[in-house]
Order: structure tokens, then C-alpha cells, then sequence
């Protein structure tokens, strides 16, 4: 074969082999984006570069694409594909990814992640590790050490300290009344946990010295709901109540009959002079949709027989005594004058 063929023949080989390697290297990185999307998709359009390097990827590739607007750089080592609508959850599960391994979101993120506080600022709080030294810009961080993978799950696409965990730690930065209204929240069918639950938790992390179980502890013995309100807290706490705003006492857990003696309820508190009932709600038991229907059928059967009924709930009774005196004291006062 003349010198010229085989060298024009060698030269159609290597340019096939090339063209077969171009080939291959832009099915690979077909293949390496395909695989990074299929990550973003399940992350709020975000992936970490370590994410991009476990699909295949370089370094450098990541970040000529940024420079060329594919890819935007949300934190360090932290990417969203170009044109992904922006959210509060994509900035949380951000900050996530760039606190690294083992961070959650918490605190008040979790609280509105969990739906115990309604959207309001967008206030992005997550727990790292102690060990862990990042910081990303525009996120409170906490760093527990006692936080464990039990107290952790998954929310929303987002790592996320678990229901009673957030409780915990919520009262180590709101006070007392917010704290208290994200138990009622939790507690409302379908309940995200239980007072038992929460007792559970607080003495567990106390033991550790946890921040806020102190707190948590003087909400839950103010409250004093579990299943039912403790009787005697009851009586004692509404026979204070009555005495400051020099009420009479009211008779406890009385039976009310119909004329003919046929029973008709037993109800926490009654003025029998004048047909006056109080009742105090503990929520465990009477929050429920059944437990109410059974109150407002109860309440509804001693109107026919002149009964008024006043109720409130054993929170009102403890923080708002000044209240529940004056409505009190108005109801004899009419029902008297009737």
C-alpha cells in the first residue's frame, strides 16, 4: 500500500476513534446530568457539590457552569439548577446541605415546617453538630450536641427535628405563651403528639441539661391537663379563684336531676340557687370532636330545665382568673335579678 493511502487510512482511524470518544464523553456527561437532576428534583432544584461529585462530575465542571447561568450558587458548595422558583423551603433545605452532614432544620423553622406556628417571617434556624464550624449567612444556628438521629425525620424534603423535639427546643427561645400555644396546636386532632409524650421527652433531655426543659416543665404543671385535669388542682384552683374575687364557692362535681329525679349530668362546678353551671375544659378531655359533641349534648339537655352553663377552658382559668371572676360574678349577679 502507497505511503500516502496508509497514512491518509491511519489518519480516518484516529479521527474515528476521537469522534467515538467525544461520543462516549458527551453520553457520560448526558448520563452525570440526568443523574444530578434526578437529585435536584427531589430537593427543591438544590444539590451539594458533593452530591454533583458522587454523580460523576468535576469540580470544575460545576463551577464553569455556574459561570455560564446554568447552575446559581445559593451557599457555599450548595447549587440550584438556573430558573428554579425560589421558596422558604428551598432556603432551609439550602442551609442544610451547606451545614453538611447531619444538620436539621429547628427551633422556630421546625415549628412552621410541623405547621405549630403560622407562616410569618422567614426566619430560617437550623442544629449542626458542635464540632461543625460553618456558618451560612442569613441562618441561625444551634449547636446541639445532644441532639440524636431518633429525635430527627423527614418533612417536606427537609431534615427536621421531630414534633416533640422541636417543643423542647422551642421553649428555649419563645416565651412561655407562644410555647404554650404551640402545644394547644399540636395537640389538635390530628395530634402530633401528647402531653405524656412531651413529659416524656422534657424529663429525658433535662437530664442532659437541655436549655428550655425548665420552662417547658412550668407550662406543663400550669397547664396540668394529661388525660384529664387532676380533680383535686381543680377544685383547689377554682376555689382560689372564686375566694380572691370574693365569690361564693361553687359545689364540685355536682349531679344535676330532673324534677322527677331522673339523672340528667354531673358537671364540674354549680350554684344550684340560681341554676348556674361551670364547666373547665382540660383538652385531653375535652378536645376531641366526640368529647365536645357529648358536651354541647350534655349542655344542650339542662337548658330545657333552666340551667345556664359557663365555660372555659383550664388554661383561661389559670392565666385569666381576673376574667373568668367577672364573668362569674356577672352571671350570679343577673341570674339573682332574674
Amino acid at each position: 500500500m502507497p505511503s500516502a493511502t496508509r497514512n491518509g487510512a491511519d489518519l480516518d482511524g484516529k479521527r474515528s476513534e476521537m469522534a467515538d470518544e467525544e461520543q462516549s464523553k458527551e453520553e457520560q456527561s448526558k448520563e452525570e446530568r440526568e443523574r444530578l437532576e434526578d437529585v435536584g428534583d427531589r430537593q427543591y432544584g438544590l444539590f451539594s457539590l458533593d452530591q454533583a461529585l458522587q454523580c460523576g462530575m468535576n469540580r470544575t465542571t460545576v463551577y464553569r457552569r455556574v459561570r455560564l447561568g446554568r447552575y446559581d450558587l445559593e451557599f457555599p458548595g450548595v447549587f440550584s439548577f438556573a430558573g428554579v422558583p425560589a421558596s422558604w423551603e428551598r432556603t432551609v433545605l439550602a442551609a442544610c446541605l451547606a451545614a453538611g452532614d447531619g444538620a436539621v432544620a429547628s427551633h422556630r423553622t421546625a415549628a412552621r415546617i410541623w405547621g405549630l406556628v403560622p407562616p410569618g417571617d422567614d426566619v430560617v434556624e437550623i442544629t449542626v453538630p458542635r464540632a461543625r464550624r460553618l456558618r451560612p449567612k442569613r441562618v441561625t444556628i444551634h449547636r446541639l450536641a445532644d441532639l440524636t438521629v431518633a429525635q430527627t425525620t423527614v418533612r417536606r424534603r427537609i431534615p427536621v427535628t421531630n414534633p416533640l423535639r422541636t417543643i423542647v427546643d422551642l421553649a428555649a427561645v419563645l416565651p412561655a405563651e407562644d410555647v404554650e400555644d404551640t402545644i394547644d396546636t399540636g395537640l389538635a386532632p390530628p395530634s402530633l403528639f401528647s402531653i405524656r409524650a412531651i413529659e416524656a421527652t422534657r424529663d429525658e433531655l433535662s437530664k442532659q441539661g437541655r436549655h428550655g426543659t425548665g420552662v417547658l416543665a412550668a407550662i406543663l404543671d400550669e397547664r396540668a391537663l394529661g388525660n384529664a385535669v387532676n380533680d383535686s388542682k381543680l377544685e383547689s384552683c377554682m376555689a382560689r379563684l372564686l375566694r380572691r374575687a370574693s365569690l361564693p364557692p361553687a359545689r364540685f362535681h355536682h349531679v344535676i336531676r330532673t324534677p322527677a329525679g331522673v339523672f340528667l349530668a354531673e358537671v364540674d362546678f354549680a350554684y344550684p340557687e340560681v341554676r348556674l353551671v361551670i364547666e373547665v375544659d382540660g383538652f385531653e378531655k375535652h378536645g376531641t370532636p366526640r368529647a365536645m359533641a357529648k358536651d354541647f349534648v350534655r349542655q344542650n339537655g339542662l337548658v330545657p330545665y333552666g340551667w345556664h352553663v359557663l365555660r372555659f377552658t383550664w388554661r383561661q382559668v389559670v392565666r385569666e382568673p381576673e376574667m373568668v371572676a367577672r364573668t362569674i360574678a356577672a352571671s350570679l349577679a343577673g341570674l339573682a335579678a332574674a
